[in-house]
Order: structure tokens, then sequence, then C-alpha cells
């Protein structure tokens, strides 16, 4: 836990404040709203579609769909779907990259009745499998790409979404008429399970679009903005990026799957979208800042760095103080948001308007409760805690989740009934406090569930992952480093007579977990430390330095490229050695140093590469052959 969460647990409350404050006071329950029958999250865009079919919709590299395209074509995919079998309340997988068939695919879900259930297709086979049979799922939509290129489970229906035949221009796509109410299911998105069973946290219609319309509301969306969806469909940032426009007239501008961790191509795709809001994790706009500061000839007014942007939505982590600034260098006129809440609860819950005051404090302010919400700090028995006193952050309202698909169990654990006013709450897990101002302080988590780069783990969920590698008998997984260097490393204990490597456990990790969730270090133990009391000693295995595995760790360079890039890299760690088979993520590095090693590669080596380069060829050697093969191509 970072140093400004510590200093909160063990200050007293009255040290800020001597008369302290009453707090919220007694919390009164919140009237759930009777949502209209038009809270459905396609239903504005439908609307939309027969008042403009001519406005741009959808943006993105290969194509451009208007709102009649997309409606012909949503429309197309629910009578697909219903000719298949899917009515009101199926759940429909859409497993897919980036790509326009993303919205399509989704909105042809709902127009059906059904709800989309999105599943990356890069998790490995096992994982999606497990997910697709939890879920329950008949019939997936992907794309024609995916359709030979997936691993699928038996026995499903795989029905790909491609653009229509030129033949088909005079044909008339009607969707089925579906009654779709407010409190229908519209998607399940499933998280990191502490047993290594993902959760599927399950959101209906009218809670999903009362956040949506809040935050259209507060930034005033009309029909000329642009929203850049940068953020994996399954994550929930996304159901924002697609319907928040969508609502209001305006279009989503997505980026292919090539531009996943290249903040160049963000930055020619907003100017030639006139991207006007930013949504994403914290990290990415401190890609795109640093990717931006690494170029001397850009700043605010450049050419290639976009006027167009007036909103930046910064959540899902934490917000470094210092990086509101740099957004401001670059991007003067924009409004800058930090949002927070949880999937259980419809996208967001609570949020802060940033303003330069907040420089000056130790975190960004997780903020107030937006509308129809309200998130406060409880105590263990769900009641209010007073100005300036810890606890954990509780969020009741019109935003509340169904509960998780198929598990009661988890479901009564984190969603519960206030013993005081008979209003439903969901437990976040989160610690804050409440300050004078009525807003509420970000302190961080104090169980095995953890953020590493803006993804949402529980230790737990990973640690399953690596006890059905072959031989291992125990795993323990830990989380260094403060809120914005936070990494995963594992410790485990083979079985007897067993001689595998930390190098080979990982790889064998790979058929389990994502890559945002494999472990950057695998340390093998003969027996884990333990305390006195017989709990593994994790204050131990945190001191714990990894021994190498393999002679060749301190494997020299061979080549003019690898000797430039290892000065390269001894400016970056505070490594006693470096070897040119390190891992640069494995030694510390993210997706911020990721930015700077490339750009000081493109002016030291004067070699222009991707970013996503380092990504596929971490090690020095690996990216020396890269460097190489760029020079000869020149």
């Amino acid at each position: 836990m970072n140093s400004v969460a510590d200093s909160a647990w063990f200050a007293p409350a009255w040290a800020n404040d001597p008369e302290l404050a009453p707090g919220a006071g007694r919390l009164q329950r919140t009237q759930e709203p009777g949502f209209p029958s038009d809270h459905t999250l396609h239903s504005r865009f439908v609307e939309r579609a027969a008042r403009t079919p001519g406005a741009v919709a959808v943006i993105t590299r290969d194509r451009r769909l208007s709102y009649a395209d997309l409606d012909a074509e949503s429309a197309r995919v629910a009578r697909l779907l219903a000719e298949h079998g899917t009515t009101t309340g199926t759940l429909v997988g859409v497993v897919m990259d980036k790509g326009w068939e993303q919205v399509v695919g989704s909105l042809g879900v709902l127009r059906s009745g059904g709800a989309y259930v999105p599943i990356d297709p890069n998790w490995p086979a096992q994982r999606l499998a497990a997910v697709i049979a939890a879920a329950e799922l008949d019939t997936v939509l992907t794309q024609p790409a995916l359709r030979d290129a997936v691993d699928w489970p038996d026995g499903l229906t795989v029905l790909a979404v491609e653009a229509p035949d030129p033949s088909e221009n005079a044909v008339v796509h009607t969707a089925p008429d579906v009654p779709v109410t407010p409190r229908d299911v519209a998607y399940v998105i499933y998280t990191s399970g502490s047993t290594g069973v993902p959760k599927g946290v399950v959101i209906e219609h009218g809670s999903a679009v009362n956040t949506i319309l809040d935050v259209n509301d507060e930034l005033s969306l009309t029909a000329d903005d642009r929203v850049l969806g940068l953020s994996a469909l399954n994550f929930d940032l996304s159901v924002y990026d697609i319907f928040g426009p969508l609502s209001a007239g305006g279009a989503v501008v997505l980026p292919g799957p090539q531009d996943a961790r290249e903040p160049a191509g963000w930055l020619s795709l907003m100017a030639e979208g006139r991207v006007t809001v930013w949504n994403s994790v914290p990290a990415l706009m401190a890609m795109l800042c640093e990717h931006l500061t690494s170029s001397p000839d850009r700043d605010a007014g450049s050419p290639d760095v976009p006027s167009s942007l007036r909103a930046v939505l910064m959540s899902g982590d934490w917000i470094p103080v210092a990086l509101p600034v740099e957004i401001r260098r670059f991007f003067p006129h924009a409004t800058l948001w930090s949002l927070g809440g949880a999937t259980e609860a419809s996208i967001w819950s609570v949020w802060h308007r940033i303003v330069p005051e907040d420089t000056a404090l130790p975190s960004i302010p997780y903020g107030t409760s937006m509308r129809n919400q309200k998130v406060f700090v409880a105590d263990t028995l769900l009641r209010p805690r007073p100005t300036w006193v810890v606890g954990e952050i509780c969020i009741a309202g019109a935003g509340l989740a169904r509960g998780y698909l198929g598990d009661p169990e988890k479901t009564a654990k984190s969603f519960t009934v206030s013993p005081s006013t008979g209003e439903r709450v969901y437990r976040t897990g989160d610690w804050g406090r409440l300050l004078p101002n009525g807003e509420i302080e970000f302190l961080g988590r104090d169980d095995m569930q953890v953020k590493v780069g803006g993804y949402r783990i529980e230790l737990g969920d990973v640690e399953a992952a690596l006890l059905r590698c072959p031989e291992v008998a125990g795993a323990v997984v830990t989380a260094p480093g403060d809120r914005s260097r936070r990494r995963l490393v594992a410790h485990v204990v083979l079985e007897a007579g067993a001689r595998r490597t930390g190098a080979d456990i990982k790889k064998a990790a790979e058929e389990f977990l994502p890559p945002y969730m494999l472990p950057a270090l695998v340390t093998v133990w003969d027996a884990l430390p333990l305390t006195p009391n017989g709990k593994v000693d994790r204050a131990a295995l945190a001191r714990h330095e990894e021994e190498p595995d393999t002679e060749d760790d301190n494997a020299r360079p061979a080549t003019e490229e690898e000797q430039a890039l290892l000065s390269l890299w001894q400016g970056f760690f505070e490594a006693s050695s470096l070897s040119v088979l390190d891992n640069f993520f494995e030694l510390g590095g993210d997706s911020l140093r990721a930015v700077r090693l490339m750009a000081r590669v493109r002016r030291e080596l004067d070699v222009s590469l991707p970013v996503a380069t380092l990504f596929s060829a971490p090690t020095i050697r690996s990216l020396a052959v890269r460097v190489q093969e760029s020079r000869m191509a020149a």
C-alpha cells in the first residue's frame, strides 16, 4: 500500500480536524428511480438513426459507418441471432479484436433482446472455454479472421460479423420486434475471481443508461462529439465509449489491434477523427503525454497535437498528481475528470473535476456521488463513518448490478442490505475516508485484490492458475511496488523430485492466464517462509531476491547494437548488473517506461521503431535484432 494510504491508516481522525464533524450523518435510503421505458442501451441509437441516418457513427482506420449503416448491419445481426434462438435474456458471446464489428455485434445482440458477454479472443484457450461454460453460452459472434483462429469449445455456434456484400445494398434489414425493458440484462462482464474462476457481473439496461446519461449531461455531449475507444470490450469503460456518443448522435473512434500500445497511432487517429473526448485508465494518458514530451518539437498548438480534445476522463487506477499538469501542457482546453466505482455498479459511481489546486494534494480526490447513486465510507455494520475516519467505500443506488452470474454465494457476500436503511449496498473492498468538503479520499485496498496496469486482479485467481501447472505443489503471489509501479511476483513450491525453473512455470501459466495476469517473476522455493503463527511470511517473500534460473543471465553484449541498448537500459533500472537476456518488463518496466525507452532508441540509435516492438522483443538481444533489421531495411 502506498505511503499516503499508510499514513492515513495510522493518523488519528482528530489529527486533521480537532472538532470532528459528524460526517454524512444517518444514511438516507436511496430511492431507486423508475426508469422510463427508453432507458435501454440501444433505444437512443435507434432513434438517432431514424433522425440523422447520414451522420457518422463509427470511425476506424479501414471503415466508416453512418447511423444508417450501423442501423442496418446491427439489425441484420439481430435477425440472424433470432433465427438461432436468441430472445429476451439470452446471453451471447462477443469474441472480437478491436474494430467496427464490436459495435455492430454488441448492438445486434441488444436489438435481438439478448445481453452481450464480451470475451478477449487473446485469452488462453482454457480461460476462454471456462468463461463460455460459466455463462452457458450457446452462440458467439466473432470476426472472420478469428473464426478459424480461435480454439472454440465443442457444440458452440460461431457466427461471423462481416461487412455486407455489395449485392445486398437494396436489402432492407429490420431488427426483430423483441420487447426490452430497463430491468432486462444488457451485458455480463467477467472480472478476476479469487478462486481462479472469473466472476460474471450482470448489469441491467437501466443501470448502465443511468450512468451514461449522467456523464453525457455533465459533458454536454452532442452530435459533434467523438469519443476515442481505447478500452477493451471486456473492460467496462468500453460501455461508455460505444453507447455514450451513440446516445447523443456522436461517433465512436476505434483504434485497430495494432494500435493497442502505440501513442503515435492514437494521435493520428485523434487528429483524423477529430476526437473530442478521451476515456481511459490513467496509464494510457500518461503514455500519450510521455510520447509527446519525448518529441521536443511537439507542444500545444503543434500541427500533430489534436486541438479538438475538450474532455479527458480517467478512471480504473490511481491518477498521479503530476499527470494533470502534463495533460494541460498539451491539451490546455480540455476539462479533466477523475471517475471511480466498480464494474459491479455500472462503470462509474463517483467523480471529481480535476482542478490545478489538486497538484498540492497527496492524491487526486475520489469525488462525490453521481446521479441516483450513493457512495459512502462505512464501518463493518455499514454505518457511515464521520469525517476523516477510515472505512470501507460502499455503493448504493441505481447503478448496482444484479449480482454475479450463477453464483448466489458470492453475490450475497458482496451485495448486502443495510440494517439501518434497508437499501441494497455493494461493498467494494476499497478503503477511504470522507473529507470535510463532502468528497471521498481513496486509500487503496487491504485484501488480496490489486490493481496492476488498470486491471483489477485477484491474487487468488493467479495462485489458482499456478497450482494448475504441472508439478506445482504450492503458490503465493504478491504485488510489490507502489501504486504506479506495481507488478505481480509469484513464489512457488514444487512437488518432490520436480526440476522445473521459474521460467518453465511462467510458460506453463500462459495456458491459463491472460498476459496482464502473468507474474513478471516466478521464484522456486524449497519451502515457503512462515511466520511464528504458521502463516506465509509475505514480508520475507518481499525481501527475497530471485536467484538466476540459467547460466546465461550474465550474457554480455555481442554486437554494437546490444552494447548501445545495454547502455540505455542501465539508465532505466537500478540493477547491480544487467544481461542482454533480461526481460524489460520483468525488471520492472511498464508501458510508460517503454515509451521513454523507444524515444531514446529513436534519438540515440537513429532508428524509429513502434513501442509495440518492445512488447514482442523485450530483451536487449531480441530488440537489437529488430534494430539491425530496421537499419538494413532503411
